[in-house]
Formats: C-alpha cells, structure tokens, sequence
C-alpha cells in the first residue's frame, strides 16, 4: 500500500517545493527594505527624466502657438506633497534628488524653463503653510521651506496654455483629455531617445485639443446616442441596430480624418518650435516596431495603419518644409 503511495507523496514534495516563497539565503527586514529604496530610486528618476522632457517639450510647442486673440497666463510647475510619500519613496526620492527632504512641504519636481530662471527649480520645496499654486495674472508669491521668499510674475503666452501629467505606466501610449491635460507614459519616454521624437507626439495631442477634435467628438457620440434612443422608440431594434452601425462607421472616419489632421498640426508646431522634423518622422519607425499589429481593414481603424501613416508623415515633412498649409495636405491626398 506504502509503496503505491510514494509517487503521490513524491509529487506532493516537489509542488510544494515549487511552490516556496523563499529561495536561497534568507533576507533580513534591512536588506529587503534597501531593496525596495533601490528600485523606487530608479523608478523616482526614470519618472522625473521623464516629467521634465515632456514639460519642456511642451514649453516649446507652446510658445511657438499664436492664436492671436489674447495671452494668458502659464504655470509650467508639478509639485509633490511629501506628507503623503512612504518612507521609502521619500528615502528614494532623497536619493535622486541628491538632498535630504523634509518631512511635509510640497518639492518642486518639475519648473519650465522660465521659472527656473527665478529660482522656482529642484529641489525646491515649498512650505507645507503655503496656498496652492494656482494660475493668475497677479505676482505669485511663494514661500519656501528655507525661508526665502519668491515674488514670480507668471508668464503669459499668446494660446491657451495645455497641463500635462505622467503616467507610470509600461503600456507606450499619449492621450489627451477635455479638460486640456496631456499625458505621457514613463514606457514611450524610453521608447522615444530624442526630444525631436517626443516633440511629434505630444504635438500631435496637442493638436488634437487645438483643433478642437475631442470637443467634437464628444458632441457628435452624444447626438449619436440621443437619436439612437428617438430612433429605437419609433422604428424599434432593428432600426436602432442598423443605426448604430452606420454610425459607428461615420465615428471611425471622423476619427481617421482628425488623426491625420493632428498628424500634420502636431509636426507643423513642432517645425515652429525648432524641433527637427526628420527625426520626429523617425517616431512612427519606433512605433511601428513595437506595437501590435492588426490583420483589419483601415475601414476598421480609428488611426490610419502604421506603413500609410509613416508614408503620409513622410509627405507632411516635405510639404511643412516647403511652406504648404493644411489645405495643400488635402489636396495632395486626392
């Protein structure tokens, strides 16, 4: 009976073992916690890498937008509240940073070129009494957890100003949103060497909110949707299904069409901005490298497939450098 047992017994043994959360020396609270510092440290700086490129990249797309209306004013500043930090976060971050931080106080991760030239720069933490910092045409007057005290005129621009935000995230991808905040993942920074690269996609966000694509977008599902529900009431399911179809096919051309239309806005801001156009058409290289590919028809696509968008981009190059507009664009593509 034993003997027909043991290969159970054996089997047992050996998923458990599998199964171990320990392998190797054990590892004291000490090492673990230095551990974990270690990695927070490279996140804390691979995220703040990150944070300054795009804030900087969209400084320059931004000066370079005249909409000719009026100016407004720009805070081109990211705090984080060190109340709310780990200790381990804020042991990293310390680290990164190259200081040793306080335990409340709100340190500057971030300041566009401008305030960095008043003395707003990391970092620079500012007193936990202090009011939030807020957009306004008035001086801002900021508190400093040393004591110095910062009278700062805000800087104004000639469009509305764009916020940004980055996202820890191993998923490459770039959105904007309606409440104007671009947002950027820490995996397309590394994707992405150079500024010029960088410059095409968030210009192409940008564009989008500029153009004013997800306004209209947003406008056109709700229609949708309101006469999707008249319609199903009046000529019932059938009538409401066939709706959505035809619709949903309208949707994904609108949304093609503004792709391309944010291609072109996003390159020609960034060819004012004095970005490199050749390099920023080498993002569509990048991308069509690693992300997944797709056997559907363009029909089916609400962004134009990777080899006609690197080819059109290619086209909008040459056409931005021999001074043609938007509408030249169109009619090359006829």
């Amino acid at each position: 009976m034993l003997h027909r047992l043991a290969p159970f017994w054996i089997s047992l043994v050996l998923i458990l073992s599998a199964c171990a959360t320990v392998t190797g020396p054990p590892v004291s609270e000490k090492e673990r916690y230095q551990a974990k510092v270690a990695i927070l440290t490279y996140k804390w700086r691979d995220y703040l890498r990150c944070q300054r490129r795009v804030g900087d990249v969209l400084y320059r797309l931004l000066l370079a937008i005249d909409d000719g209306r009026k100016e407004y004013p720009y805070l081109g500043v990211k705090t984080i509240n060190l109340a709310r930090l780990t200790p381990e976060e804020k042991e990293a971050l310390s680290q990164v940073e190259g200081a040793s931080l306080p335990d409340e106080g709100y340190l500057v991760t971030y300041a566009s070129p401008y305030y960095r030239k008043t003395g707003l720069k990391p970092p620079a933490v500012i007193s936990p009494q202090a009011s939030r910092l807020r957009l306004s045409r008035g001086p801002l007057k900021i508190q400093l957890i040393d004591g110095q005290e910062l009278d700062i005129r805000p800087q104004m621009i000639r469009t509305r100003p764009a916020d940004f935000k980055v996202v820890d995230s191993e998923e490459i991808n770039a959105w904007a949103t309606p409440e104007y905040v671009i947002y950027v993942t820490t995996a397309l920074c590394r994707l992405l060497p150079e500024d010029d690269q960088l410059a095409a996609v968030v210009g192409h966000e940008l564009a989008h909110l500029k153009r004013g694509h997800i306004a209209k977008r947003q406008g056109l599902v709700t229609l949708r949707d309101l006469f999707g529900l008249v319609l199903g009431s009046l000529g019932g399911a059938t009538a409401h299904d066939i709706y959505q179809v035809g619709t949903n096919f309208a949707l994904l051309k609108f949304s093609r069409d503004q792709e391309r239309e944010a291609d072109f806005f996003g390159l020609y801001y960034a060819y004012k901005a004095g970005f490199n156009l050749e390099k920023a058409a080498e993002t569509w290289l990048y991308l069509g490298a690693v992300l997944p590919r797709t056997d559907q028809p363009s029909l089916l696509l609400t962004h134009p497939v990777t080899e006609e968008r690197l080819a059109r981009i290619r086209k909008i190059v040459a056409l931005i450098k021999q001074g043609k507009s938007f509408e030249d664009f169109i009619h090359s593509e006829q």
